[in-house]
């Protein structure tokens, strides 16, 4: 059979040996297609590319389960899409009918763990449970407020807005909103301000996790696949989150007046 990287492909630029093409598969390579040549030697180490066209050998059954990889990809996602389910479930799920499956062994599956992410995971989250047990995160809340409070209603919006972004970097989305939400209340009652601008402008904010891998699951998730180290987070993550700023702060106030 001849299959072809599809543009989608996480494949490209990793060697046939570091997949474990062989042992995964139960399918030879005997042969790589690429810009017009055939390339038959050395297969096991020659990086793949987009378009590239493998000529594979082996069973029928071993070729229709590369082929049922796909599959299990859009069974797992629909109903994250659909809401049905958190995607950290429907990723494990979707690991457990791989091995199932016999897409992936047990050996392969323990092999992909990536162990970083694991323990950056466990490291992080008990700062977060500190900052909301301790007072720690309502205290920079209040002194935030005060701090900007004499420059006017939208220096308060921009300060908890930023204290936000900051903090949804190691407090979880959900705990950091309930966190938020009576700072939000009790500023707004003490300035004469209107909450639905703040409260949309903090449910926002925490919801743009982008600068960390730990912001969001889905981060976490793609993190070692993707290659990616904690600093492209921050870059790529910061520019996402500064165009999130930049909206905030210009639209919200025309939808919820900051006065009442």
């Amino acid at each position: 059979m001849e299959t072809i990287l599809s543009p989608l492909t996480t494949l490209a630029g990793m060697t046939l040996r570091q997949l474990n093409f062989r042992e995964k598969y139960g399918l030879s390579v005997m042969a790589i297609w690429r810009e017009g040549k055939a390339y038959r030697s050395n297969l096991r180490d020659m990086a793949l590319r987009f378009g590239d066209a493998l000529l594979l050998y082996g069973p029928r059954s071993k070729l229709r389960m590369l082929g049922s990889e796909p599959d299990i990809m859009a069974g797992i996602l629909l109903p994250v899409i659909v809401g049905w389910v958190p995607i950290y479930i429907a990723a494990v799920v979707g690991a457990a009918l791989m091995v199932l499956c016999g897409c992936l062994s047990m050996e392969d599956a323990y092999r992909q763990i990536e162990w970083k992410a694991v323990f950056l995971i466990a490291g992080m989250m008990p700062l977060g449970i500190a900052l909301d047990q301790t007072g720690a995160a309502r205290m920079i809340a209040e002194g935030v407020v005060a701090l900007v409070g004499p420059f006017g209603p939208r220096a308060v919006m921009l300060g908890l807005v930023a204290l936000t972004f900051l903090a949804t970097c190691f407090v979880p989305t959900a705990a950091l909103v309930v966190l938020m939400a009576p700072i939000v209340l009790n500023t707004s009652t003490n300035m004469g301000l209107s909450p639905y601008a703040l409260m949309m402008a903090i449910a926002m904010a925490a919801s743009a996790s982008f600068m960390t891998p730990i912001s969001h699951p889905a981060n976490i998730l793609v993190m070692g696949p993707g290659g990616y180290r904690f600093m492209d987070y921050f870059k790529i993550g910061g520019l996402l989150t500064l165009v999130v700023l930049i909206v905030i702060m210009f639209v919200l106030p025309v939808l919820w007046p900051l006065t009442p």
